[in-house]
């Protein structure tokens, strides 16, 4: 191995969704990580290049919270599955800066109750979800043999690309029936459309640390929406990672990584016409493990597991994540 390596490729960050990271689930990949060495590439190795990633994202929601604030007779056996694939290609105009779009393609599935509560009603949501456009720059960095830190920051703009047409079963004054503005319904429009129908601005930044095998990694990602379809506004969210490291196994061709994240996110409630919703707060911490490789400087691929450990969804009748998975490869060429 050259040096050293901080497995910190794919850093998430929100876009629009009602649930933190599902609308999109942003990845950033930060300057100089592809080449699979620390904070922008050995000495020997700053050339630009270009890269491309593909990043999926499935997430389980099929925990009822607040059964007791649904419609008599609303059952509990509701759920929304989301995959998200995500298409990135970057350029690394040096070692410090890189610039990316980040393509999604949403596919949810969901079960629910029908408007009159008698019935469970099947469907699907699937397409082009909103694209972003994000710049990552690391503004401090040093390498030493045996040690290494870096600083990012990143900040871009999420686009209204994604289909919001869902948004309209929000408006309290809609006269479409639909099982997803239904009084039985544990899934709403919100959950499943593919866009928010404005212009977002995306904020984030991280820390990378480590120690001979030894790493930590800590990011803060925040979301800044706007009004969108039907005067609904997801609402601004803060999420963030952080958690220890170890590289399992290294040499001069790939590295091997297991990393324990602990994650969490904040959002406070959605407002359709500028009055609060009562089923979108989410406060929410998880933890799980995640595994890093790393070969020849040209490809990296990660795995991770995310189980939420404390959910504080307030009131309102909604299905909540039961689990999560990320995985991504990056190509550098």
């Amino acid at each position: 191995m050259k040096n050293l390596w901080i497995p910190s490729l794919f850093l998430i960050v929100s876009t629009a969704a009602a649930r933190a990271c599902d609308t999109c689930g942003c990845e950033f990949c930060e300057p100089g990580a592809i080449n699979g060495l620390a904070f922008g590439g050995s000495t020997a190795d700053k050339s630009s290049y270009f890269f491309s990633s593909i990043a999926e994202q499935y997430t389980d929601y099929s925990s009822i919270k607040n059964i007791g604030d649904a419609a008599p007779g609303a059952s509990p056996d509701q759920f929304e599955r989301s995959a998200i694939t995500q298409f990135i290609v970057g350029y690394q105009v040096n070692e410090r800066l890189g610039v990316q779009i980040n393509v999604p393609y949403i596919y949810r599935w969901y079960r629910t109750m029908n408007n009159a509560g008698t019935a469970m009603d099947s469907g699907q949501s699937d397409g082009l979800g909103d694209v972003s456009i994000v710049a990552n720059y690391i503004v401090a960095r040093d390498v030493q043999p045996n040690w290494g830190y870096s600083w990012r920051v990143s900040g871009g703009v999420k686009l209204p690309t994604g289909d919001s047409s869902l948004l309209e079963l929000e408006d309290p004054n809609t006269t479409q029936l639909s099982p997803l503005n239904g009084d039985s319904s544990a899934i709403g429009g919100h959950d499943v459309a593919l866009g928010s129908g404005s212009v977002d601005g995306i904020i984030a930044t991280g820390i990378n640390v480590n120690w001979q095998r030894a790493f930590f990694s800590a990011d803060v990602d925040y979301a800044i929406r706007s009004a969108g379809r039907a005067d609904y506004r997801y609402s601004n969210e803060l999420s963030w990672s952080a958690g220890p490291g170890y590289r399992l196994f290294e040499n001069a061709d790939y590295t091997l990584s297991l990393q324990l994240l602990a994650t969490g996110e904040y959002k406070a409630a959605d407002t359709v016409q500028g009055v609060g919703t009562d089923d979108t707060f989410v406060s929410s911490v998880g933890l799980g493990p995640k595994v890093l490789f790393n070969w020849n400087q040209h490809f990296t691929a990660n795995l991770a597991l995310e189980v939420p450990v404390m959910q504080h969804y307030d009131t309102g009748f909604q299905a909540v994540e039961t689990y999560r998975i990320k995985a991504g490869v990056t190509f550098r060429f």
